[in-house]
């Protein structure tokens, strides 16, 4: 398989088509840097990586995440909010068929004061697909006025599907602000009957709620093209299952 990494100013995406990899990257004062990393192995394949980014005073990272592929998948995710100030908003994508094994990792720690880091993750899961998502905020000492936010929210296209979500949230401060929330939960009947009246199938009315579920994510995508190949993705395995 081949891997493209494209960069730019403040800017990288890494669109993953090898199996393993690290990276860690620092953030300088005030900086902003949008990362983007997108894995779409074959389902032969296995898949485990870590990315570690660490913000200085006044960084900001916008990061979005696409798990979409691979048999097995084991991805980490660790946001070090060091700097006073600094701030993360973490978006992630994954959808599981088939008897695809996901484990998902995310950790923000919190050092700085006044730091902010918010967590959203977006997922689709089918078939015998098992999958573990952990989500940790981390107030550590010496970050205090500092708030945090995770959430997750799954939808369930089968009854054979295994779904773990496991939100943390730690604190080694008094002022800090720390929220999460997980919703689990199938295709919701009253917005499929809305599309069903309008003259769509159950396949396709399915197929659409899924896509909107995602466009949380998409949309952080600046890519044109990138964001068009995974919407392609994702409706082929869709359309596998049908």
């Amino acid at each position: 398989c081949i891997g493209r990494i494209f960069v730019a100013f403040f800017s990288l995406n890494i669109y993953k088509e090898d199996n393993y990899g690290d990276i860690s990257i620092k953030v300088g004062k005030n900086s902003c840097l949008k990362l983007t990393q997108v894995q779409l192995l074959p389902v032969e394949k296995d898949h485990a990586n870590e990315v570690t980014v660490i913000l200085a005073k006044g960084a900001h990272l916008e990061m979005a995440v696409v798990e979409a592929g691979a048999k097995k998948t084991v991805s980490k995710v660790k946001v070090v909010l060091e700097g006073n100030n600094s701030k993360a908003d973490v978006s992630v994508l994954y959808f599981g068929d088939e008897k695809r094994h996901i484990d998902l990792n995310y950790v923000m720690e919190q050092k700085g004061r006044n730091t902010e880091a918010n967590l959203n993750v977006y997922g689709a899961l089918m078939d015998e697909c098992r999958k573990v998502c952990r989500g940790t905020l981390d107030f550590q000492r010496g970050s205090k006025g500092s708030k945090g936010y995770e959430k997750e929210q799954v939808t369930v296209l089968s009854g054979k599907v295994r779904n773990s979500s496991i939100p943390i949230m730690l604190s080694g401060e008094d002022d800090v602000d720390g929220h999460h929330a997980v919703s689990i939960g199938k295709i919701d009947e009253e917005k499929m009957f809305y599309l069903m009246s309008r003259g769509l199938d159950l396949k396709e009315s399915r197929r659409l709620i899924v896509e909107a579920a995602f466009n949380p994510v998409l949309d952080k995508i600046a890519s044109e093209e990138l964001r068009d190949e995974i919407d392609s993705y994702i409706k082929g395995r869709l359309g596998k299952n049908e």
